[in-house]
C-alpha cells in the first residue's frame, strides 16, 4: 500500500523551512531601502494626496460634499496577488460608506511590500522539492497569512506620514472638515483602526 505524504506536516515543515521569521530581517531591507529613497517616496505621497485634496475642495465648492468626516486608507488586498501594494484613499463625509459622492484615489505603497514578493517567488520555486503536495495555491494562502505582518508595518508607515506631512498640506487645512475628523487605516469596507484625530492635541493637553 501506498503511504502518502501527510499535507499539514509537509506544509509545516515548509513553513518553518522557509518562512518562519524571515520577515525580520525583510523588514530591515524594506526600513533600509526607504531611507535610502525617502524624499523620492515621500513626494510622490504627499502629491497624490494633495491632489485628493484638492478635488474634494472642489467638490465641496460645488456642494457634492459636506464636511469630511472620515478618510480610510483601505487595502485593497487582490492587488498583493498581483505583486502590488495598492492602498485606496477615500474621503468621507458624515454618511461614511453611505457617502454617495465618491473622492477617491490609490496609493502605492509596494517598497514596503517588495520582499513579500520576493518571498512569493522563491516559495514558488522551493515547492518543487516537495512535488505535488504542495501547490501554488498553499504559496497564495502562505503570503496572505504574511501579509497581516505588512499591514501593520504599512499602518505605522500611514500613521507617520499622516502626522508628520498629510495634515500639514495647505490643500488638507483649506479643505472643510468635521471637528470630530477621524483618519483611519484598514483592509476595505472591513475593521479598521485610528491613526489620527483631528481633535487629538485638545485631548492630550485636557
Amino acid at each position: 500500500m501506498i503511504k502518502y505524504p501527510d499535507k499539514e506536516e509537509v506544509l509545516q515543515k515548509f513553513k518553518n523551512k522557509y518562512v518562519d521569521d524571515i520577515w525580520v530581517n525583510d523588514f530591515i531591507k524594506n526600513d533600509e531601502f526607504y531611507i535610502a529613497n525617502k524624499e523620492e517616496i515621500d513626494s510622490k505621497l504627499r502629491h497624490k494626496f494633495d491632489l485628493l485634496c484638492k478635488k474634494c475642495i472642489e467638490m465641496q465648492k460645488s456642494n457634492l460634499k459636506g464636511e469630511v468626516n472620515y478618510i480610510y486608507f483601505s487595502l485593497l488586498r487582490t492587488s498583493i496577488l498581483e505583486e502590488r501594494g495598492d492602498f485606496r484613499i477615500d474621503f468621507y463625509d458624515e454618511n461614511w460608506f453611505l457617502d454617495k459622492e465618491e473622492c477617491s484615489d490609490n496609493i502605492e505603497l509596494d517598497f514596503l511590500y517588495n520582499t513579500l514578493f520576493e518571498l512569493e517567488s522563491s516559495l514558488k520555486s522551493k515547492k518543487i522539492e516537495y512535488g505535488r503536495t504542495i501547490t501554488e495555491m498553499d504559496v497564495e494562502y502562505i503570503i496572505f497569512d504574511e501579509a497581516d505582518k505588512y499591514h501593520i508595518l504599512c499602518g505605522e508607515f500611514l500613521k507617520d506620514m499622516v502626522k508628520e506631512q498629510f495634515i500639514n498640506l495647505p490643500s488638507y487645512k483649506e479643505m472643510k472638515r468635521s471637528s470630530n475628523l477621524k483618519i483611519l487605516v484598514g483592509e476595505f469596507m472591513d475593521e479598521t483602526e485610528i491613526i489620527y484625530e483631528e481633535n487629538e492635541k485638545e485631548i492630550e493637553s485636557n
